[in-house]
């Protein structure tokens, strides 16, 4: 085993023991939580990471448009968080439920995180819907010479090319298979961590970045930034697995509660749902939600169907890059089918 691969190894074990330490600074507070918009007090409450990101829309629908209330639930929301801190947090039950990409998903199953996901939320949109809409931009600084994911082959030659992003993303997912597409060496890059597309934005426009992964709905900032537009999440080919997320919760809530379960997932695919039909009124929602100018947000699912095929290439992309051995997950595995029935109106 190279030493690639057994640090991606020893990665999978970290998830479920970075899981129990930062279980123990969570567990020790639950902190101040804020209540949805509902003030009603026989509402079911779902605690749930105060999203200020790209991920917001389908909550704030939900929330603020009435689709939760109407199924007798209420979010509290109870902080922001960042991506990796949001797993551990649903592990110690300061959270009830989480979102993540198939390839994170399937990283904290292997290493024995006892999570399930119960319903889609993001996909890649159809071509012929508005391109604001996609799930991710990659932008580079105009003084750079970039103008599409072919010419970073030969751009700044025996140095690394630094982008953002952590492992088993979709940014690295995603970047990889356009990588690959235009015959361009993965090991070429270094990625950095940031906390929020903002700060990609600045440090793109600064030069300390080359290439910026930009999720909406912070598109209009790079555009205003002056950034230039190289490629997006549909120039994989992917279709709609490019865009693909999940909500999930842990197994023993989902065993004790199906029927709360059940209620969210009726309600988000709602919310998602209109969405999708409302762009407008969506795009103004988030933007009020998190103060940040809007064009648009993300796609979403609209049926509470799970389609395993969404989930196959990534998980595939970590067999071929050591993260699982081929075989050793399933895309039923990360997934049940106990919820796909809810009648959604």
């Amino acid at each position: 085993m190279t030493d690639k691969k057994r640090n991606i190894k020893l990665a999978i074990v970290g998830v479920v023991v970075l899981a129990v330490l930062v279980a123990v600074g969570f567990g020790a507070r639950k902190g101040t939580v804020q209540l949805s918009s509902s003030d009603k007090k026989d509402l079911i409450e779902i605690r749930v990471p105060t999203y200020k990101t790209c991920a917001s829309t389908a909550w704030v629908v939900a929330d603020k448009k009435g689709f939760l209330e109407k199924e007798g639930l209420k979010l509290v929301y109870t902080g922001e968080l960042i991506a990796t801190q949001i797993l551990p947090s649903v592990l110690n039950g300061n959270n009830d439920i989480g979102t993540a990409q198939p390839n994170m998903l399937a990283i904290a199953k292997a290493g024995g995180a006892a999570v399930t996901a119960v319903a889609r939320q993001q996909i890649e949109p159809p071509a012929n819907v508005d391109p604001v809409f996609r799930h991710m931009r990659f932008y580079a600084n105009p003084a750079s010479g970039i103008k599409s994911i072919a010419d970073l082959k030969n751009y700044k030659p025996g140095q690394q090319i630094k982008t953002d992003g952590t492992t088993n993303s979709c940014n690295q997912f995603l970047f990889n298979t356009l990588l690959d597409k235009a015959g361009v060496p993965r090991d070429r890059f270094e990625w950095v961590t940031f906390t929020n597309d903002i700060a990609v934005i600045q440090s793109t426009s600064q030069g300390i970045l080359d290439v910026a992964q930009v999720h909406p709905p912070y598109y209009k900032s790079a555009e205003d930034a002056g950034l230039v537009l190289i490629a997006d999440s549909t120039d994989t080919g992917l279709g709609e697995s490019a865009g693909s997320s999940l909500y999930y919760f842990k197994d023993d809530f989902i065993k004790n509660n199906p029927e709360t379960v059940k209620k969210f997932v009726r309600a988000i695919v709602a919310a998602q749902k209109w969405s999708d039909e409302n762009p407008q009124e969506a795009v103004k929602l988030t933007a009020d939600w998190i103060n940040v100018p809007v064009t648009g947000v993300h796609y979403f699912a609209t049926t509470s169907e799970i389609k395993e095929s969404d989930l196959t290439p990534w998980i595939k992309d970590l067999e071929n890059s050591g993260g699982l051995t081929p075989g050793q997950l399933k895309p039923s595995d990360l997934i049940t089918r106990e919820f796909e029935n809810v009648a959604v109106q």
